[in-house]
């Protein structure tokens, strides 16, 4: 039987209690009941992520300092616990649960609303992972039928406001601060040049979280992944090896690029060059762009122009070329598309070169 100081309380009408206990021990006394049409129709949880369990199980085994909300159990089964009061006009008193009980039922005695990823590993009962001592919050309600443990378990997640990963990526680049950001996160610290630099054509552009500042429609991780993007391949922009050195031939690129479909810029809202799949195919174009140029021994945005301007003159409006193009294959296609008309120094383009040799019988 466990014994743990709680608080009883109710929430919105909900009886409750709160309290502290070891994770392996609301792992062990807890399972969830996930759904599923044929199986088990009148199961509340969602399929288990196991990389999801996997990365919650690494941050509370490593993490010196962190934070977990409380998780959020439902006793379905009124004898496996009770509450004794010690004091209450504050609430306080003992919450004994049966964990023998709770353990040797195949019926779900105690089940998982809130928590499922956290809770998953942390008894151990999975070989490779060792159980986890360490003391969580938790809240349990009781008394509530399998309809109203729907309601919560859809409030709870319905009512939550997914954060925003620009918001995070900053508050990451916060944390760590530049120069750290440099060798864990090349492409976020670029990002956050591209953004910050008066140089740059980003600058006021970018969204980074919190309150919109009036213009900008970048957001921060779009920007970013463009940027990995542009690393994804072995180019000599990757050989250049300096990060500062990387970040000024990126912004000569993005310079080059304004020139080149400047109305992109004065009107965003129009043309697909600087949201989604146009910017990351803009991004892809710019590794290929950067290599040519850098192989030419230059580096300098007149330099990247001349490429951009070597090959066709593509609509990038709302209505053109590129319209319906999506995700990261979306991305790629543009890329293929643009660089494939790309003339080369002798001044024959990638797919003029295509045609000739499927031409030679």
């Amino acid at each position: 039987m466990l014994k743990i100081p709680a608080i009883s309380g109710e929430v919105l009408g909900v009886k409750v209690y709160r309290g502290f206990a070891k994770l392996s021990d609301l792992s062990r006394i807890s399972r969830p009941d996930v759904y599923d049409a044929d199986s088990n129709p009148t199961g509340t949880q969602r399929d288990l992520s196991p990389k999801h369990a996997r990365e919650a199980y690494e941050y509370v085994r490593n993490s010196e300092f962190g934070y977990w909300p409380e998780v959020f159990l439902c006793a379905r089964d009124s004898k496996a616990i009770k509450f004794t009061f010690k004091d209450k006009a504050s609430g306080y008193g003992i919450l004994q649960i049966d964990d023998s009980l709770a353990e040797r039922s195949k019926r779900i005695i105690i089940s998982r609303v809130d928590g499922n990823h956290r809770l998953y590993f942390g008894d151990g009962s999975v070989e490779g992972y060792e159980p986890i001592d360490r003391i969580v919050s938790f809240c349990i309600a009781g008394n509530i039928d399998l309809k109203k443990e729907l309601i919560i378990f859809r409030d709870i997640n319905n009512n939550q406001r997914r954060m925003n990963t620009s918001h995070l990526d900053k508050i990451d680049a916060r944390l760590a601060g530049q120069q750290t950001i440099k060798k864990i996160s090349p492409a976020l610290y670029i990002a956050e040049q591209l953004a910050s630099d008066e140089e740059s054509p980003f600058y006021r552009l970018v969204y980074e979280g919190g309150a919109r500042s009036a213009g900008t429609f970048i957001p921060l991780r779009t920007l970013k992944s463009g940027i990995e993007y542009m690393f994804s391949r072995p180019t000599k922009l990757n050989a250049l090896n300096d990060v500062d050195a990387q970040y000024k031939t990126i912004k000569n690129y993005f310079l080059a690029l304004k020139r080149y479909q400047p109305e992109a810029w004065t009107t965003p809202g129009s043309y697909l060059l600087l949201r989604g799949a146009g910017l990351w195919g803009a991004c892809f174009i710019g590794a290929e762009v950067i290599d040519r140029t850098l192989g030419q021994g230059k580096y300098k945005a007149e330099d990247m122009l001349k490429i951009l301007k070597s090959g066709k003159r593509w609509d990038w409006s709302n209505e053109g070329d590129f319209k319906g193009f999506s995700g990261r294959g979306g991305a790629v296609r543009i890329r293929d598309a643009v660089v494939g008309e790309f003339a080369d120094e002798s001044g024959v383009s990638v797919k003029s070169l295509f045609q000739k040799i499927m031409a030679d019988r």
